[in-house]
């Protein structure tokens, strides 16, 4: 894929959820609706992330697949091309340095208890996320990203939805905890055989540990990958809520330390999930252009 061809290290971006309720989302609201409510706050955000050096930005659609399963289907739709259209236009002027920024499609999971336990097969939401494909591509996505699931066989499931549905490069991350399982029991190695078999342009973890809890797992992940690029995109480490706010323990000097480590074991590409800031991009947007 010419994103980590071209860039060596890729730097995606920092976390939309915490900028958003940073920015003021009402309380309840949930973070798509901003891409209709608030679109300049949404723009804003996307613009602030590439001017701290993002390769790439991720479209504010990180719920969608829920929305459908509750029936919302063409709202969301509707919702999911607004989405990656503020993308799409935050990326049209590119980087200060004249860098292409590239748009990401974000699809995550459905958040259903699925299989022999649940009342939904693996199959029955493929066609929510070849919809999710289908849609991002006539907007404009570079890429798809399917992201922060727990469950193997529907990010795999996910992934074959998704490149049947449009021809845009697929990639995706799992998140695991400190045990290197996520908690529905899927490993590394279960994450990588999905990837390998389902072609699928990059993998990788994201969410629940901070850089240094990622170290382990994303060096798992690695040794199996044989040359499939790697992405890590952790936390800022975990919420305090002692003053009824999500505050985050990891600094972003700190986050940034992580991430020259991630870097070190040799990932193709690097970003920030819950908790993080465009600050802590432009500290590592440093450490990628000094290498």
């Amino acid at each position: 894929m010419r994103l980590f061809e071209e860039r060596g290290v890729a730097l995606f971006d920092a976390a939309m959820g915490t900028a958003l309720l940073a920015a003021g989302q009402p309380k309840g609201a949930r973070s798509e609706e901003m891409n209709v409510s608030a679109p300049e706050t949404v723009l804003g955000i996307h613009l602030e992330n590439i001017r701290a050096g993002s390769d790439v930005v991720t479209s504010n659609t990180f719920g969608v697949t829920p929305m459908m399963l509750r029936g919302e289907e063409e709202r969301a739709l509707g919702i999911l091309e607004k989405a990656v259209g503020l993308a799409k236009q935050a990326a049209s002027g590119g980087g200060p340095d004249g860098r292409e920024v590239l748009t990401c499609l974000c699809v995550g999971p459905s958040g259903a208890l699925l299989g022999a336990l649940g009342d939904r097969s693996h199959e029955s939401v493929a066609e929510l996320y070849a919809a999710q494909a289908e849609a991002g591509y006539r907007a404009g996505a570079d890429f798809i990203m399917l992201e922060t699931f727990s469950d193997h066989l529907e990010w795999g499931c996910a992934a074959r939805a998704a490149k049947a549905a449009s021809p845009l490069p697929v990639l995706g991350t799992m998140t695991f905890g400190e045990s290197g399982r996520t908690f529905m029991g899927s490993s590394a190695k279960d994450m990588v055989d999905i990837a390998l078999s389902e072609g699928l342009s990059a993998a990788g973890a994201n969410c629940t540990l901070d850089p240094e809890g990622m170290l382990p797992v994303i060096t798992e992940i690695l040794s199996l990958a044989g040359g499939l690029p790697i992405i890590a995109q952790p936390n800022a480490g975990q919420p305090d809520m002692a003053s009824g706010k999500a505050v985050y323990n990891t600094t972003d000097e700190a986050f940034a330390a992580g991430a020259e480590k991630l870097i070190a074991l040799g990932v193709s590409g690097v970003g920030g999930c819950c908790g993080t800031t465009p600050m802590a991009i432009s500290l590592i947007r440093a450490i990628i252009d000094r290498r």
